[in-house]
This record gives structure tokens, C-alpha cells and sequence, in this order.
């Protein structure tokens, strides 16, 4: 399945005279110009529950027609990796949003994955630092992965330290960006910004990729009270936020996810091209049309309900 960005202001009313058409159709041309390389995929559009048809957490980002950034390994990603017939040597990264179990658990399954595909390239693997009950990333890998001490997948430990049967290496990195972008060149043409965001107590980040030019930013879970990502995201290509739970939340659930209020009002202040929702639970899923018209109070650009394996591109339709 294939989503294609149609119309900045779909479900608006527009008053259009020559000018402003001209206008509206070089913004457009720009966006396709810009991004025409960019595509991205969603192999898990889901959260933690299993009895929601759904994966968990995990998106692709798709450049020149290659896998090359990852964002969350969410429980069952894997099986739509292979579905989307991505390639894991083509991978610069993986890039965790948090620690929770539906947005990393997959992680092992790629590791050990990787040694059939013929990988000879160091892995990044960006996430946040520690706190509360959460390890810092690299405390999280080597967890995983170490034989001193032995960790839960001790016999994946030459993907963390160099040894005979080494085939390639994983690079923990913990990101703390302290209120602050934190920026970081991961290839000639591909950038990474980071910013924390408030997930209860749970240290987390939202993230933007940059491709030369185009950018697509991803809120993770976050209740938005910090007003950071509204910075990290501000004129961004697109926006994937999390879309967890109703307006009609209760205390906890709200300390945790942002309302549908709360996505429309960032995604209307940071000047979002595009916003496309994720993450659905049982308690959201089925009050999509609710959420869709709260956000629209707030923000007027297209509204993208994603679905495991779709397709979200930057021009005509594919």
C-alpha cells in the first residue's frame, strides 16, 4: 500500500485567486523537488498490545530507493523488514525514541539477522540516555550482548567487541540533549538532530533526519509539555506523531501521550508540511475519525492515518 502526499491544505476551505494558486503549486513543486528521493515506510504502526492486528513501533526511512535509517525495532518490524524487502547491509542506523519494549524489542532479531545477510559495516545505534528505571543506551546493548558479564544473548557478544567471528559491529551511542538540538552528520548527506521530550518518567527523544534538504521528524511517546519538539520539528517535510490515546485520556495515559489536541497545536506552531499519525492502541484505534477532526481545529495540512507497510512519498502518486 502506497500513501502519497496529495494537498498541503486538504479539509480546509480556500478562497484561491491566480496568484495564490501559482503560489501553492511552486510550494508543492518544491516539496516534490526536494524530497523526491525520500520515501518513508512503516513496519510497525502499533504499540505494545497483541490483539491489535498491528506491529509494534518502527518506521524506515527509504533514500535512493535504500534502507538507510531505522527508527524504533518494535515487536514484529522484522517480519515487515523482510516484507518490504529492505536490505539490513543498507542500513546507517537504528535510532530508539526510548526503551520501552514496543519500540526496541526487535533489536536482537536484527543483530542476529544481520550475520546471514553478509554485513561487514559498524551498525550505529542511537538512543537516549539513561534514567528512572532506564539504562543508558549502551548500558541497554551491552546488556543485551555482553559475555563479561554474560548478558541475556551472551553468544552475540563478538557484535559488541571484536573477536574471530566478528562480522560486524554494533556503536552504541546515548544521547542527552539537555533542552538543546543535538545535531550529528551520519553520512556526507544524511543528518541527525535529536531533542528530549517528556514520556512520563521515561528518558526519551523525538528525531528529525535530514536529506539534503528534506527532512522527516518522528515525536516518539511524549505527553508534549516540554514544547521541544515543536523546535526539533519546526518546518519539517513531515511529522509521525504518536497518536496513543483519545482526547478523553485519563491523568496517567496523558502524562504519557500527547491528546489529539496537543499533536494539532505543535504540528500548527512548528509549521509541519505534513503530519501523519501512528502508534494507534485499542483505546485510540477506533476514535481515528475523532482524533483526525480535534487536530484539524489546530492544524490545516494533510492528515496521514498510517498502517503497517505503507508507503508515505513526497510527490504524485507513485
Amino acid at each position: 500500500m502506497k500513501l502519497s502526499i496529495k494537498n498541503a491544505f486538504q479539509g480546509a476551505v480556500l478562497i484561491l485567486t491566480s496568484n495564490s494558486i501559482a503560489a501553492f503549486a511552486s510550494t508543492e513543486q518544491d516539496m516534490q523537488s526536494h524530497c523526491e528521493n525520500i520515501s518513508l515506510q512503516v513496519l510497525g504502526s502499533g504499540g505494545p498490545e497483541i490483539n491489535d492486528g498491528l506491529a509494534s513501533a518502527s518506521f524506515l526511512l527509504w533514500i535512493d530507493g535504500k534502507a538507510r535509517v531505522m527508527v524504533d525495532a518494535g515487536g514484529g518490524s522484522s517480519l515487515n523488514f523482510e516484507k518490504a524487502r529492505a536490505d539490513f547491509n543498507d542500513l546507517k542506523a537504528i535510532l530508539l525514541t526510548h526503551l520501552h519494549v514496543d519500540h526496541s524489542a526487535a533489536l536482537p532479531v536484527y543483530i542476529k539477522a544481520g550475520y546471514f545477510t553478509g554485513r561487514s559495516t559498524a551498525l550505529p545505534v542511537f538512543g537516549p540516555a539513561s534514567g528512572g528505571d532506564f539504562p543508558a543506551t549502551e548500558d541497554f546493548i551491552y546488556a543485551l550482548f555482553n559475555d563479561r558479564p554474560p548478558g541475556v544473548y551472551a553468544y552475540l557478544s563478538d557484535n559488541i567487541r571484536q573477536q574471530a567471528s566478528t562480522d560486524f559491529l554494533i556503536e552504541p551511542q546515548s544521547v542527552e540533549p539537555s533542552g538543546d538540538i543535538w545535531r550529528h552528520q551520519l553520512t556526507a548527506d544524511i543528518a541527525l538532530s535529536a531533542i528530549n521530550v517528556v514520556h512520563g518518567p521515561v528518558p526519551a527523544l523525538a528525531w528529525r533526519v535530514s536529506y539534503k534538504g528534506c527532512s522527516v521528524s518522528f515525536s516518539g511517546d511524549m505527553n508534549g509539555r516540554s514544547g521541544n519538539l515543536q523546535k526539533l520539528a519546526e518546518n519539517t517535510d513531515l511529522l509521525v506523531a504518536n497518536n496513543a490515546i483519545a482526547q478523553q485520556a485519563g491523568r496517567i495515559a496523558k502524562n504519557l501521550h500527547m491528546t489529539p489536541q496537543t499533536i494539532g497545536k505543535i504540528a500548527s506552531v512548528a509549521k509541519v508540511r505534513k503530519l501523519a499519525l501512528s502508534h494507534f492502541m485499542l483505546r485510540s484505534r477506533d476514535k481515528k475519525s475523532e482524533s483526525v477532526d480535534i487536530i484539524k481545529q489546530n492544524y490545516e495540512g494533510e492528515i496521514i492515518l498510517t498502517d503497517d507497510l505503507g508507503i508515505i512519498t513526497f510527490q504524485g502518486t507513485p
